[in-house]
């Protein structure tokens, strides 16, 4: 094996290794939230140049092989997003936000208990600050030279 051939043999791992998981993900959660149909296109692009380049460069078959299935795994993606982008999450089991506790009970009954009063202070006339006189109707003030 030469250098070029085990450097990408890793990549080859690498790149299997990080589209696969990301699959998995938006098939089980039916979700393609947070991924971008560009982003896969120019991995599809990556690999099927690498793939090429592998192939008739290199003479590798195995290695041109596994740039095609992660360039095929790419255009899955893509469809996967054209077809999941408009669906939400499914709704986990247990929301923990909704969950009862005494201290949401406690706040809750007295803001229910706060509301059913009468509101006065909305009703008796603003009272003017102390210190402060109407300027619409004060006298004009001399001007001191």
């Amino acid at each position: 094996m030469t250098l070029v051939t085990l450097l990408s043999t890793c990549a080859m791992l690498l790149g299997l290794g990080g589209i696969l998981p990301q699959l998995v993900r938006m098939v089980r959660s039916r979700s393609a939230s947070g991924q971008a149909p560009l982003g896969w296109g120019m991995g599809c692009a990556a690999h099927a140049s690498m793939a090429y380049v592998n192939f008739f460069g290199f003479d590798s078959l195995l290695l041109s092989a596994s740039n095609l299935v992660a360039g095929t795994l790419c255009a899955i993606a893509i469809v996967l997003i054209a077809t999941l982008r408009d669906r939400t999450p499914a709704r986990p089991a247990v929301v923990v936000d909704e969950l009862p506790t005494s201290e949401f009970d406690a706040l809750r009954a007295a803001v229910l208990a706060r509301e059913t009063q009468p509101r006065t202070c909305r009703s008796r006339p603003a009272r003017r600050a102390p210190g402060r006189a109407r300027t619409t109707h004060a006298p004009a003030r001399a001007s001191r030279a």
